[in-house]
């Protein structure tokens, strides 16, 4: 899916690495808060973690790169700006491995096409992926991938048994191919304006209900090309009391439901960016949401502190990742500084980084990584923006995984054959 990440995160280095070189988030002005970041840096080093870290260390030892190389990332998953200290802090750690960490956007299927293209070639450029759930299942059904975990069992072990549930639940569905880095509780959830609508449906019947009174005031975005919109299509076979969620060829319910909703709406975003664009203008009273951008748009200021967020009955959170990938073909030195970055990635005192500002809400893959151990600016700017509702809803609804990956297809390209690829915007 497509994925734009806020702001960038500054970057302030000290010649001690992690412990005391890491500063609160910042844009150029960390130094008044840079020790106390420290300090929290160091309480997340955790058993767990010493044992993690000893591991990559002893890895590094014997690592067969043998000239300083770039890394160079096609960036399915929209994370380029959340790297900038990350990137810094890996470079310092190792400056005889890597030279430069070089980023490509890419959409799903421009980052399979261009992996095709340069396996097919024999000429490897890229050398590392980020992406999401989607585009690690278009990606391993065009045979672009390694499988990771099948090619280095041992390499990742540490990192995975401390894993939290939901990433268990997405290092499963990623099948070897992808090793998760980046969580979020992912959605459906409704945001709406409390002022246009004082009273907000509780169900699905309420929610057309309101569609058919207020025609083009509810919308939500394409699935395969938004967070918002995948979570609210995997997400309906629950609300919709479907005998199989996970298999979209045996609902019944959920696809009559969508193409009646069809009537009352006017586009379908090919993006979760346009989709708030429109809503925080007013054009849209409520829209679909997932957690992480939300957040995102919350700490930005792109939406209003006042707009409310609602759980329909028998909501079932349906989580959300972003996945490491390994191209097929890779020079074993290139190879090899992917596998140490990605491990690099896995630290505890990295994964407190990955709060950032709230995109990926909340963002460490794995437990007991907590937002008080995350940068300052982080902190400040989540425990402002994180609302009581948002709260009660990840405390009180359970929390599922995304469908097997040839069934989210399939219900990605049904979607568009039943319901919405003509009214694209």
């Amino acid at each position: 899916m497509i994925r734009k990440l806020s702001k960038s995160l500054a970057v302030s280095l000290s010649a001690v690495l992690m412990i005391s070189g890491l500063s609160a988030c910042g844009s150029g002005n960390s130094s008044g808060n840079a020790e106390t970041t420290a300090v929290q840096v160091a309480e997340v080093s955790t058993e767990a973690a010493e044992k993690t870290n000893d591991a990559q260390t002893e890895a590094a030892g014997d690592s067969i790169i043998k000239e300083k190389r770039d890394i160079v990332i096609l960036d399915a998953g929209g994370e380029q700006d959340m790297f900038d200290d990350i990137v810094a802090l890996f470079k310092e750690e190792y400056p005889d491995y890597v030279n430069d960490v070089v980023w490509i956007p890419a959409s799903t299927g421009e980052q399979v096409s261009k992996l095709a293209a340069e396996r097919d070639a024999k000429k490897p450029y890229t050398t590392l992926c980020t992406n999401g759930y989607d585009t690690v299942a278009a990606g391993i059904d065009a045979n672009v991938y390694i499988n990771i975990l099948e090619k280095y069992p041992d390499r990742f072990a540490d990192a995975i048994a401390n894993f939290n549930e939901d990433s268990k639940v997405q290092l499963d569905k990623g099948l070897g191919y992808g090793i998760p880095h980046l969580n979020s509780i992912g959605g459906p959830m409704i945001t709406y304006w409390p002022d246009k609508v004082p009273n907000p449906p509780h169900n699905l019947d309420e929610l057309m209900e309101f569609c058919k009174a207020n025609p083009g005031k509810f919308a939500y975005p394409r699935p395969s090309n938004s967070g918002a919109g995948y979570a609210f299509l995997q997400g309906m076979p629950y609300l919709a009391h479907e005998e199989n969620p996970d298999d979209p060829n045996t609902w019944t319910t959920v696809w009559d439901y969508l193409k009646e909703l069809d009537q009352y709406i006017d586009y379908y975003t090919t993006g979760s960016a346009l989709l708030y664009r429109d809503f925080n203008e007013g054009t849209r009273w409520m829209i679909t949401t997932a957690v992480g951008y939300e957040t995102n748009q919350r700490v930005l200021g792109a939406m209003a502190p006042e707009c409310k967020q609602l759980f329909l009955d028998d909501l079932h959170w349906v989580t959300d990742s972003n996945f490491w990938t390994i191209p097929t073909g890779l020079d074993p030195q290139d190879e090899e500084l992917s596998l140490l970055f990605m491990e690099f990635t896995l630290r505890p005192e990295i994964q407190a980084m990955f709060y950032d500002h709230g995109f990926m809400y909340p963002g460490p893959v794995l437990e007991g990584v907590t937002l008080d151990q995350a940068p300052q600016e982080s902190q400040d700017e989540l425990n402002a923006a994180i609302t009581e509702d948002l709260v009660y809803g990840i405390e009180n609804y359970p929390h599922v995984g995304p469908m097997t990956m040839s069934n989210l297809v399939d219900a990605m390209e049904m979607w568009d054959e039943k319901i919405g690829a003509n009214k694209l915007k």
